[in-house]
């Protein structure tokens, strides 16, 4: 694990220690989430040896419920299968950053505040970014209601458009069924400090399901960045990534195996 960390880091033109990356935590983290890619999730990817070189974004569905296993996964997966290893660093909501625990860890393995002028700094100095555009209301959406995309928040587009950086979409097959929704009151949201308290069956760990992260081909955006056609540049990459999960559904055999 740490070599491969250390190849990735090597690809920043600026080192991640300014947003309290870590990388002898990270290094540590990254082993804890290299087994539940590995044994316990099981993770098959597509596509992934079409990441471009330089920055990118990577755009996806967010469907894990308390802990964003569905974002552990995709940056596992690209500091461990792609070529050349890349560190990912996730934009995490404003809310959960603020947290003394989970805050903390997120920030050490590469997470930062997901505020636009830290995501821009980092795709000019050649770092790899992951948004969830449907933001935390994907976080409560019922289970029949699993794999279909909320609306899009139109921030990603704003960053893709200032730094050129390439839009990849990733389509999370698998992390919808591992944590079935069953309630989401907001008075335990309010108590525990975070934007939603989803109560499912499992709790805080998630069922075996196994998963199937689909790459998809880079989405270059170029124009002005007026409402209109930021709102149109949105809509087409929520349509590609809408596509990709419905593909990835269709080859899908099971979801335990």
């Amino acid at each position: 694990m740490r070599p491969q960390l250390a190849r990735a880091c090597l690809l920043e033109r600026r080192p991640p220690e300014r947003f309290g990356f870590r990388f002898d935590v990270a290094a540590r983290l990254f082993a804890v989430t290299a087994f539940f890619y590995r044994r316990y999730f099981r993770v098959q990817c597509y596509g992934i040896e079409s990441l471009p070189p330089g920055p990118f974004l990577l755009v996806a569905n967010h469907s894990s419920r308390v802990l964003s296993w569905d974002g552990a996964m995709i940056v596992t997966a690209c500091l461990l299968d792609a070529d050349p290893p890349r560190l990912v660093h996730g934009m995490a909501d404003h809310r959960l950053m603020t947290l003394p625990v989970l805050g903390a860890a997120a920030r050490r393995i590469g997470a930062v505040d997901g505020r636009r002028p830290a995501c821009e700094d980092l795709l000019r100095r050649g770092a790899a970014v992951l948004t969830f555009p449907e933001g935390v209301k994907a976080l409560a959406k019922p289970f029949r209601e699993r794999y279909r995309l909320r609306g899009f928040g139109h921030g990603f587009v704003h960053v893709a458009l200032a730094t050129g950086a390439p839009i990849v979409p990733v389509a999370v097959i698998g992390a919808e069924e591992e944590a079935p929704l069953i309630a989401n009151p907001s008075w335990l949201a309010r108590l525990v400090r975070t934007p939603v308290a989803p109560i499912t069956p499992t709790i805080v760990f998630p069922l075996p399901v196994k998963y199937r992260l689909h790459f998809g081909a880079p989405i270059r955006l170029k124009g002005a960045g007026g409402a209109d056609v930021v709102a149109r540049h949105a809509q087409h990459v929520r349509a590609a990534l809408q596509d990709l999960i419905a593909g990835g559904l269709a080859a899908r055999r099971h979801v335990f195996f």
